[in-house]
């Protein structure tokens, strides 16, 4: 008979999070949706650091990290395997990465898959691992000013024209505002070509809450909505 598995996925920025986190989201894997028909529970972690892995298994296996350098941690990962019979199974991964977070949840025809991704996916937001609210907002949006950065650009260049035959200051105010949306990624990631930044650590014994709030999407972002009111504005004051 042919297994289906069906895989559920989701990911976020990078993000840096406290051990006091880990060992919270390996606690409440633990016990994680009691009611389920299981057969059995595992839950597991592995650090990576520099030539050096290690695993452990069970609710203590937060202290995972414990001897890695925090610094050096390349990746940490955290594993629940709930099984039901020989050959049904869901398996949840959730992974750190100095580029990522992940979640992973993995379904061999328990039925279980949608809702353990879903429990989840509100389990790490409640805990405050993924970067969810106004600073994922922020980051989808400066996503999207990065792929259209050159038509900003354009848009901004033919605005500054049209304000140069006489049109009045309001047409500047959106030129310059879509500019500096526009170009911004550029500048970002020629400043870190020339200066690269440093690599931020994947789990810390602490991290203070606003290490990761997206100052200069937020600053792309903020720009480009300013110069869409601007020039809304010169619009409706020409028609009128």
């Amino acid at each position: 008979m042919t297994n289906v598995r069906t895989q559920y996925r989701e990911a976020y920025a990078p993000r840096t999070i406290s051990k006091a986190l880990l060992k919270a989201l390996v606690e409440a894997l633990a016990d994680f949706k009691p009611g389920l028909p299981t057969t059995s529970r595992k839950i597991k972690a592995r650090a990576v650091s520099a030539g050096k892995i290690t695993d452990l298994e069970g609710p203590e296996s937060w202290k995972v990290t414990d001897p890695h350098s925090l610094a050096e941690l390349e990746q940490v990962r955290v594993e629940l395997l709930l099984t039901s019979a020989e050959h049904r199974r869901c398996e949840l991964h959730v992974e750190f990465r100095g580029g990522h977070i992940s979640l992973s949840v993995l379904d061999s025809e328990t039925g279980w898959g949608k809702s353990v991704f879903e429990e989840t996916l509100n389990l790490l937001g409640s805990l405050g691992i993924s970067s969810k609210g106004l600073n994922e907002r922020l980051r989808r949006a400066y996503g999207l000013l990065d792929i259209y950065q050159n038509v900003l650009l354009v848009l901004s260049v033919a605005v500054f024209a049209v304000w140069l035959t006489g049109k009045g200051m309001s047409y500047l105010y959106a030129c310059l505002a879509l500019f500096v949306a526009g170009v911004m990624p550029a500048m970002i990631r020629s400043f870190h070509f020339f200066s690269p930044p440093k690599k931020a650590p994947i789990i810390q014994e602490t991290v203070a809450k606003s290490r990761n709030f997206p100052w200069a999407e937020a600053t792309a972002v903020l720009s480009f909505l300013a110069g869409v009111l601007q020039l809304a504005k010169a619009l409706i004051a020409i028609v009128w």
